[in-house]
C-alpha cells in the first residue's frame, strides 16, 4: 500500500493513552484498540465505512500518522486504518474530536486531498456531532470535494451504542465481553469526552414564544433550520440512551419511512414545525416490537410520550386488563393514562392507570374479546421549563427514560 510505504516509521500503533492526554486521543486510542481486538466490531464499523470484509481481513492501524516525503503535504490525521484481503486493499484516515470541539470541514478536505495522493479510500470523522447516517455529514463539504474520496462521519454516542450492543452478544467469548464492558464503562464515564446533546439551539425560546402568541413563523423563518437540526440531534442522542438503558436494539423511525433522504426529512420536519408547531420522534425496540412515539407541542408547551403495547394473543378482554394491571404494578398510576381500542369505530376507552386499578371492569365493560391495541400515555406540561432550551431537553429525557425504565421493570422490553 502506498500509504504504508510513505508512512513515517515513528507513527505509533494504537495504545491506551493516559487520560491526561487530549480526550479525543484517549477515546480514539480505546476505540482503535477495540477494532484490533474484536473482529465482529471491526467488521460492522468498517462496513459502515464502505468496506465489507473488515471481520476477516488482514488489519492494521496507526495513530498520529505522518508522511515525511517532501512531495506529500504536511497533514497529520489522527489515525490510519488498513485492510488487505487477497489482492484487494482498502485504507481510511481518521480524524477525531471530543467534548464541544467540532470537525473542521477544511481539515477533512485536506485529508481527502492527502488520501488521493496516497491511495487511501476513505476519510472518517468522529465527534459528538450527530448525523442521520454515516454518509450524511453534520458539516458542509462541497460536492466536488466529496467526489475525490469517500467521507463518513460517526458520533461518539453512536459508536458507544455499538460497543454496548456487541458486549451483549451471546456469541462472543467471555474475554471479549469483559474487554467490551470495560471500554463501554469508560465511554459512559462523564469525563470521557463524549458529550450528549443537552440543550436546543439558542433560537428555541423565541420560537416557543412566537408559537403561543399568534405571531407564528414559516418554514423559511431564520433559525427554523437550526431548531430542526437540533431536534434531529436530540432524537439520535435519545435513541442511544434508550438502547443503553434498555439493553436493546432501538431503531429511529420517521413518518416518511426508513429510506427517506435526509433533505426530505429536514423539509418535512421544518414544514410540520411551521404549520402545526410540533416536533416528533418515533422509536422501535426491535426485540420486543414495542414502539414509542414522542410529540412536543410548542403552542401548548407540552411533551407527550406514548407507548403501543402489543396485546397478548391468548387472552380475552378481562384477562388482558388483569394482565396489564399486573405488568404495570411498578408504574406511576396517577401520571399514566391507558387507552384500549377494540374493532369498530368509536370503540376506544380511556382511563388513568390509577382509575383502572380501582375499577378495571369499567374499561372493558361490554367487550369479551381482547382489545386490538393498548396504548400508555404520559405527559409533562410546564410552561416555564418548556421555554428553556436546556430544561426542555432535561424534562423530555426524564419523561422518556423514566417510562422506559418502568417498561423494562414490567417485562415489556
Amino acid at each position: 500500500m502506498k500509504c504504508i510505504d510513505e508512512l513515517s516509521p515513528t507513527s505509533p500503533k494504537p495504545t491506551l493513552m493516559d487520560k491526561n492526554k487530549k480526550p479525543e486521543r484517549t477515546l480514539l486510542s480505546v476505540f482503535m484498540r477495540l477494532l484490533e481486538m474484536v473482529p465482529e466490531l471491526r467488521g460492522e464499523f468498517l462496513s459502515e465505512c464502505g468496506y465489507g470484509a473488515g471481520k476477516t481481513c488482514a488489519y492494521g492501524s496507526f495513530m498520529e500518522v505522518t508522511f515525511p516525503s517532501s512531495k506529500i503535504p504536511d497533514h497529520r490525521p489522527d489515525g490510519l486504518l488498513t485492510c488487505k484481503r487477497g489482492s484487494s486493499e482498502w485504507a481510511a484516515f481518521v480524524e477525531a474530536k471530543a467534548g464541544k470541539s467540532e470537525i473542521r470541514p477544511e481539515q477533512i478536505q485536506d485529508y481527502a486531498h492527502l488520501a488521493s495522493l496516497l491511495d487511501v479510500d476513505c476519510v472518517v470523522s468522529i465527534s459528538n456531532e450527530f448525523a442521520r447516517n454515516p454518509v450524511e455529514l453534520p458539516y458542509h463539504i462541497a460536492a466536488n470535494k466529496r467526489r475525490k474520496r469517500d467521507i463518513r462521519h460517526f458520533a461518539w454516542a453512536e459508536l458507544r451504542t455499538m460497543v454496548d450492543r456487541f458486549a451483549r452478544d451471546p456469541d462472543i467469548s467471555d474475554l471479549t465481553r469483559s474487554v467490551l464492558n470495560d471500554a463501554a464503562g469508560f465511554f459512559w464515564d462523564q469525563n470521557s469526552g463524549i458529550v450528549t446533546f443537552d440543550q436546543m439551539p439558542k433560537e428555541w425560546g423565541g420560537f416557543v414564544q412566537s408559537s403561543g402568541v399568534g405571531v407564528g413563523f414559516s418554514a423559511k423563518t431564520p433559525g427554523i433550520t437550526e431548531i430542526v437540526h437540533g431536534w434531529h440531534q436530540e432524537r439520535r442522542d435519545l435513541r442511544a440512551k434508550l438502547a443503553h438503558y434498555s439493553s436493546s436494539v432501538v431503531d429511529l423511525r420517521h413518518e416518511l419511512g426508513a429510506r427517506a433522504e435526509f433533505d426530505a426529512i429536514l423539509s418535512c420536519d421544518r414544514n410540520r414545525l411551521a404549520e402545526t408547531y410540533e416536533l416528533s420522534a418515533g422509536y422501535m425496540f426491535k426485540n420486543s416490537k414495542l414502539s414509542i412515539e414522542l410529540l412536543c407541542e410548542l403552542q401548548d408547551r407540552k411533551t407527550t410520550v406514548s407507548v403501543d403495547i402489543p396485546p397478548p394473543a391468548d387472552k380475552g378482554a378481562k384477562a388482558t386488563t388483569t394482565w396489564l394491571i399486573k405488568q404495570t404494578s411498578e408504574f406511576e398510576p396517577a401520571k399514566t393514562d391507558v387507552v384500549m381500542s377494540w374493532k369498530g369505530k368509536g370503540n376506544e376507552r380511556h382511563a388513568t392507570l390509577e382509575a383502572l386499578r380501582l375499577d378495571p371492569e369499567k374499561l372493558f365493560d361490554g367487550f369479551r374479546e381482547a382489545p386490538k391495541a393498548i396504548r400508555l400515555i404520559r405527559q409533562v406540561h410546564d410552561v416555564r421549563r418548556f421555554r428553556s432550551a436546556k430544561n426542555f431537553v432535561t424534562d423530555l429525557e426524564a419523561l422518556v427514560l423514566g417510562l422506559t425504565h418502568e417498561l423494562d421493570e414490567g417485562g415489556f422490553i
